[in-house]
């Protein structure tokens, strides 16, 4: 008995240590991720105003930021409207500095509890944030940086292919912290074990999952953005097709299913709002990264989401050969 109980002590020592050291390295990792991404973006969207002749692209560059921004603050004035305004201006200072994905981290991965008076726990507002941010402006800034590569007349600097592996990569590390956390949430693996679980508990298996989920999800994200560049090449009809026809029937299927409503209780007409934007929202992301977690029956589902990754694989081949086709 004392030898088991030693024993236990110990292991529960090194566990706490391991979670702190975790807690840590997210906190840290998500502030520089976060930063990192913003200056870029900042970067890339100042040398497209210095170039005159890319001044099409500085201006989808800051309308990106700004789209970004407005769905952000507009999402956590939801969250903590019913807290009062000192509470919505508390919330927006570190979202306007960049330092939001950070905070969202540090609270989930220490366990705070969902306040009395917010829409939804700190998961979801962690989760719905990166997403956000994923739509409106990480996804549009990889296509307009390379949109700007391919269409530039002379040779491309080094810090543009910089700038567009970093935005990749953060892109990609944002999609795999969401599906990371979700599934070694302890609640949600008791909950749902045929879902959740798929992470293993030694912490090296554990670095090599969330590394495989990034990398994963940045080659998905160049692949279908290149798809998207060769098709504007040709022409815009191409992309409209390829984006609006997909589209089109994700929200005629989930609407004739009878599953269009999204689940948050965010109350009233701004629930209506909500579900055509959480549905085109996260049916761009799971196009644009294969987020594992969106495979989820209440988000975009294992058959859409296995469909989607087939149609992200086949897609860019067969643009190249419209492009040919089409140009030549």
């Amino acid at each position: 008995y004392n030898w088991l109980q030693t024993f236990l002590e110990a292991l529960s020592y090194k566990l706490i240590g391991e979670v702190r050291w975790g807690v840590k390295a997210r906190v840290f990792t998500g502030a520089a991720a976060s930063m990192l991404d913003l200056l870029t973006d900042i970067y890339v969207t100042y040398m497209f105003w210095k170039d005159s002749t890319k001044q099409g692209y500085f201006q989808a560059s800051l309308a990106s930021l700004a789209v970004s921004m407005w769905f952000q603050l507009f999402f956590i004035w939801g969250q903590n409207k019913k807290l009062g305004v000192k509470q919505v201006l508390r919330e927006w200072f570190p979202v306007l500095i960049g330092f939001k994905p950070a905070l969202d981290a540090s609270r989930v991965a220490t366990g705070a509890k969902q306040e009395v008076g917010h829409a939804v726990e700190p998961m979801v507002e962690m989760t719905f944030m990166k997403g956000i941010e994923m739509f409106a402006e990480a996804i549009p800034g990889v296509i307009i940086q390379l949109m700007a590569i391919a269409t530039s007349d002379g040779e491309v600097a080094t810090a543009a292919w910089i700038s567009l592996a970093v935005s990749a990569l953060t892109t990609g590390f944002a999609s795999a912290t969401i599906s990371y956390d979700w599934d070694t949430d302890p609640m949600k693996r008791e909950q749902t074990p045929d879902f959740y679980g798929y992470v293993p508990a030694n912490v090296r298996k554990r670095l090599i999952i969330f590394v495989s989920l990034t990398m994963f999800s940045s080659g998905l994200l160049l692949i279908r953005s290149m798809t998207i560049v060769i098709l504007g090449l040709v022409g815009s009809k191409w992309v409209a097709l390829y984006i609006g026809a997909d589209m089109g029937i994700y929200l005629l299927v989930k609407i004739l299913r009878g599953d269009f409503w999204y689940w948050m209780p965010l109350g009233g007409k701004v629930e209506i709002v909500n579900s055509f934007f959480s549905r085109c929202n996260l049916k761009i992301i799971s196009d644009f990264t294969c987020c594992v977690q969106l495979r989820h029956p209440n988000e975009i589902g294992g058959l859409t989401w296995s469909l989607e990754f087939a149609l992200t694989m086949v897609s860019l081949p067969v643009a190249i050969i419209v492009a040919k086709t089409q140009l030549s």
